[in-house]
């Protein structure tokens, strides 16, 4: 039976590598890409599967390319994954593990695509979501997210509990450990995610769910490649309509926004895409004078910041006192103060509030 596995096992590895001779012979930019990345799951998952038969584990291979299908807009669709999922697990009842791909996928063209980066965590997120599972595991080489960044900080701390929008705060603003898209379908199901380490799998990691632990400042996450954009005209004084032309730029190339803060005179604005960087200037020059900063990061302090408490940003700004900050972002979200510094002042700011907020205040 091993050497019928391992036979099996050299066919399979044999027609992934004609299958990509084949694309590469004929390459097709926006479709044979796309195919050639999608192997890597294929083979490893299939590996896998070869290995736990042989193991007389008794599993079955799922081929996420018969059920996670997203739409023309490169989005889920929720409804057909769960309708696809369902019945495809309806034909495999009874066995003790299932495997399937992350990351890859079918597009409204039944051509094989794929979710984006942090795929696989979203996978797992829209999969335990679509069956509303009692936990989705996210294994990564860490003990769960922590309160800094521990690549640049020492002495950081796990964070055993986070609500759904703190951890996509912090997620969305540099946290590498989980993509930003994983929470959306987990809390939309109300399923719980845990982050967990695969050097220690009996330490607890991180559980993310519907309830909050605590008011406070919980952790805080760095986005660097942001560009800052300033808009000034005389013509915002005292008129209407101004900011939504200045939006509709940002609508028209696609471009998405991280921060804006505004005065009686001027606009400024944070991205992190700079591909029609050129397009948008030019579209806001006809507006007023533009000012394009670049080689700036965004800090965001995360946590439940309730807005009838006091303190906050006393406790921050104190900590921040030596640093020049180039825009603030305050009060659109109660699980979140964002800041925008130069990259070069990154590293001196996570470690101002580091030790000025979370050592000095308790912010766990």
């Amino acid at each position: 039976e091993d050497k019928y596995t391992i036979t099996l096992a050299s066919h399979f590895i044999s027609e992934i590598i004609e299958l990509l001779q084949s694309e590469i012979s004929s390459y097709k930019p926006s479709v044979s890409e796309k195919i050639i990345l999608a192997q890597g799951e294929i083979l490893s998952t299939t590996l896998f599967q070869f290995l736990l038969e042989e193991r007389k584990i008794n599993s079955c291979l799922l081929s996420a390319l018969d059920f996670m299908k997203i739409d023309n807009n490169a989005e889920p669709e929720n409804d057909s994954i769960r309708k696809n999922l369902i019945e495809l697990l309806e034909k495999k009842k009874g066995f003790q593990i299932y495997i399937t791909q992350g990351f890859i996928c079918t597009n409204d063209k039944n051509e094989i695509d794929n979710l984006g980066r942090g795929g696989s965590d979203y996978t797992a997120s829209l999969i335990g979501g679509a069956l509303v599972s009692e936990e989705i595991q996210i294994w990564t080489d860490i003990d769960g997210m922590h309160n800094n960044d521990p690549r640049v900080i020492e002495n950081t701390q796990p964070i055993r509990y986070l609500s759904y929008d703190e951890a996509a705060e912090l997620a969305y603003f540099g946290a590498k450990i989980l993509h930003p898209s994983t929470v959306r379908p987990a809390k939309l199901a109300k399923v719980p995610v845990r982050l967990k380490n695969t050097l220690q799998p009996e330490d607890e990691g991180t559980l993310i769910d519907g309830n909050n632990d605590g008011i406070g400042f919980k952790a805080v996450a760095a986005k660097d490649n942001i560009i800052a954009i300033k808009i000034k005209s005389g013509r915002m004084l005292m008129a209407y309509g101004f900011i939504r032309k200045v939006f509709e730029v940002f609508e028209i190339y696609k471009t998405s926004i991280d921060m804006v803060t505004t005065s009686e005179v001027a606009i400024s604005m944070t991205i992190d895409d700079d591909k029609y960087l050129d397009l948008i200037v030019l579209e806001l020059e006809k507006l007023g004078i533009v000012t394009v900063d670049y080689n700036q990061t965004i800090v965001a302090v995360v946590g439940e910041l309730m807005a009838e408490q006091k303190g906050y940003a006393r406790q921050l700004f104190s900590a921040l006192r030596e640093v020049p900050i180039r825009m603030i972002s305050y009060g659109a979200s109660k699980n979140n103060i964002s800041i925008l510094v130069n990259t070069s002042d990154k590293i001196r700011t996570l470690q101002a509030i580091h030790h000025g907020v979370f050592n000095k205040y308790g912010g766990l």
